[in-house]
């Protein structure tokens, strides 16, 4: 199927990129560095977020766009099904390029790859393959990518290719240590309030840590969504833990679960039956209502799944 893709991006000229809402790292990564590939190649291009790039992760190079009215082809990356573009419309020919299991192919061409670290490890793939030169624009924003699907090469998916990858894009120009401190190191207050807000209510009992954070601790700290960022993280740090449960209330009705797990497939297992998806021990969801009223479901859902495995 990449080699289709090849072929369908040689044969055009205009592109849109569209990424999911809320975009993380591997989401702006992979969509700047493809947008500075396909440019280098002559193509018009414009990259579509659904919801702004957070202020976090606006540090890295971005091209300079061109207006694309009606473009050939939409390249849909790191987008596991269409509910995640907030109601963007794709145009043109539609290419999913993805690495989440859970997606099942929806657009015309699909290139699906669960076996991959990151969509940022497909791009760097798809525009090798299309003779592209990495620059270092280009290897910044694969890198920031890389670092942010693997939690800075500590989750099961870094691979030795990935340690492979990520040394040939330092040699093309990205930066370590310079991404890693922007990434780790440059925590907000207002993160820091809302993680005593989870550890205050926390729960564990029998592997599973879970914890919320509702609307009004957001509004109280001042925070942005992305000062959620990272505190699931240091709630899988509990060394007993083998599913983590984290629920954010980002609006006053809306709940977004982020779920990780130590082994198995809990993680993924548990988002499915509140509707989302992702890999087997990092998954997420969306959900109606408020996230105290949910924790308990989640929870004893959750516990279903540690006992399978």
């Amino acid at each position: 199927m990449k080699a289709k893709i090849i072929d369908l991006i040689k044969q055009h000229t205009s592109f849109e990129i569209i990424t999911h809402e809320g975009p993380d790292e591997d989401a702006v990564g992979s969509s700047r560095a493809l947008a500075f590939g396909l440019l280098s190649l002559g193509k018009a291009v414009r990259i579509i977020y659904p919801s702004p790039i957070p202020d976090s992760l606006q540090f890295t190079p971005a091209p300079k766009e061109h207006r694309v009215s009606s473009p050939d082809v939409s390249l849909l990356l790191d987008v596991s099904d269409m509910s995640m573009i907030a109601g963007v419309t794709p145009r043109g020919t539609i290419v999913v390029i993805d690495h989440h299991k859970t997606n099942d192919g929806f657009g015309d061409l699909n290139w699906i790859a669960p076996e991959k670290s990151s969509t940022s490890e497909m791009i760097y793939e798809l525009c090798t393959d299309l003779n592209i030169g990495i620059s270092s624009a280009m290897a910044t924003n694969l890198y920031l990518g890389l670092f942010g699907d693997t939690g800075g090469f500590v989750h099961a998916n870094t691979t030795p290719e990935v340690f492979n990858l990520a040394s040939d894009l330092a040699r093309a120009g990205a930066d370590p240590n310079a991404i890693a401190n922007k990434l780790r190191k440059t925590r907000s207050l207002s993160f820091f309030h809302l993680l005593c807000s989870v550890m205050e209510r926390l729960f564990f009992q029998e592997g599973i840590c879970a914890g919320y954070i509702e609307f009004s601790d957001m509004l109280r700290a001042r925070a942005r969504p992305e000062d959620t960022s990272g505190i699931i993280d240091e709630m899988a740090s509990l060394a007993e833990a083998e599913l983590v449960i984290l629920l954010k209330e980002l609006d006053p009705d809306t709940v977004h679960g982020s779920l990780r797990s130590r082994t198995g497939k809990a993680a993924l297992n548990t988002a499915r039956a509140f509707g989302g998806g992702g890999h087997a021990m990092a998954a997420g969801f969306t959900h109606r209502g408020r996230a105290k009223a949910l924790i308990q479901d989640v929870i004893e859902e959750g516990g279903r799944w540690i006992e399978k495995g």
